[in-house]
């Protein structure tokens, strides 16, 4: 999990701190955004000895480095950690995203999944969570399964909710609270991944929980943005069936329909950030 805040922000500089549970952030790399803009970067070498002081490693958790924008974008100004999806936000930050049309570029999926290996190779995260991660990356689905088996023979069904918050929270790298939406039917379903998409105060991701069984017809690598791939019902096209013994993870970018009877609905669960 990764803690830290911006301290300070001017249309010419950004400082604050940054902490891991593995205690090697020290001179990694911060990119500083601005909407979908990079607009600075640099390290995290300075020492604070407040933190030290805290027991928070060995106390160089502080950044401070330029950054270029506009007075009146200090506010939405955030920082990501290379590689890494979790962001730090400032207090009552108002942040702009991309919409549900773009999607991810090919460099920074690129970028991610070759992070991804480099945290398997060095044991940072567990096979579990570098099998989802890849797959929901490269293909915008990933399809979880409820039970799990226990020592005494006898398997048990873990909630929507709780598999939901797991896998978002290894997503974001931070702790996330869940919700549900309910009620959804075939013909609000891509209004309404939409709508999350645009949203900055959730993540891009969602869960698709049905006690009925469900198509999800999805375009995998649509939200990809130079993917490339040909429109809804071409050969790239796969279907995913959510059910009560399974959960669907789906970038709310992707391109994707719900096939489903007029009298049926599903529940789709999105997730925030917890404040840092």
């Amino acid at each position: 999990m990764i803690r830290g805040s911006i301290e300070v922000v001017t249309s010419d500089s950004v400082q604050g701190w940054i902490y891991t549970e593995d205690q090697r952030v020290r001179e990694k790399l911060l990119l500083a955004f601005w909407a979908d803009k990079c607009v600075g970067s640099g390290k995290v070498n300075v020492f604070r000895s407040d933190l030290a002081n805290a027991g928070l490693g060995d106390g160089y958790l502080g950044f401070r480095f330029p950054i270029s924008v506009q007075e009146e974008a200090v506010s939405a100004v955030v920082i990501r950690l290379e590689g890494s999806d979790a962001v730090l936000l400032q207090p009552g930050a108002q942040v702009q995203t991309r919409g549900a049309s773009t999607g991810l570029d090919r460099a920074t999926l690129n970028a991610r999944l070759a992070a991804l290996k480099w945290s398997l190779k060095h044991c940072r995260i567990t096979q579990g969570d570098f099998d989802f991660l890849r797959i929901l990356w490269s293909f915008g689905v990933y399809e979880r399964s409820l039970s799990r088996h226990t020592g005494n023979g006898h398997p048990e069904r873990d909630t929507p909710l709780s598999v939901a918050a797991e896998l978002v929270e290894s997503y974001l790298g931070v702790d996330c609270q869940v919700s549900t939406v309910e009620g959804l039917t075939a013909a609000s379903f891509r209004a309404e991944l939409a709508k999350i998409a645009r949203n900055p105060q959730l993540a891009p991701i969602v869960a698709l929980s049905s006690k009925v069984r469900a198509v999800v017809r999805v375009l995998e690598g649509s939200h990809v943005g130079d993917a490339g791939l040909p429109r809804i019902g071409g050969s790239q096209s796969v279907d995913y069936m959510a059910s009560a013994e399974n959960l669907i993870m789906l970038d709310s970018r992707v391109t994707a329909e719900l096939l489903l009877p007029a009298d049926k609905t599903i529940d789709l669960i999105t997730a925030s950030a917890l404040p840092s």
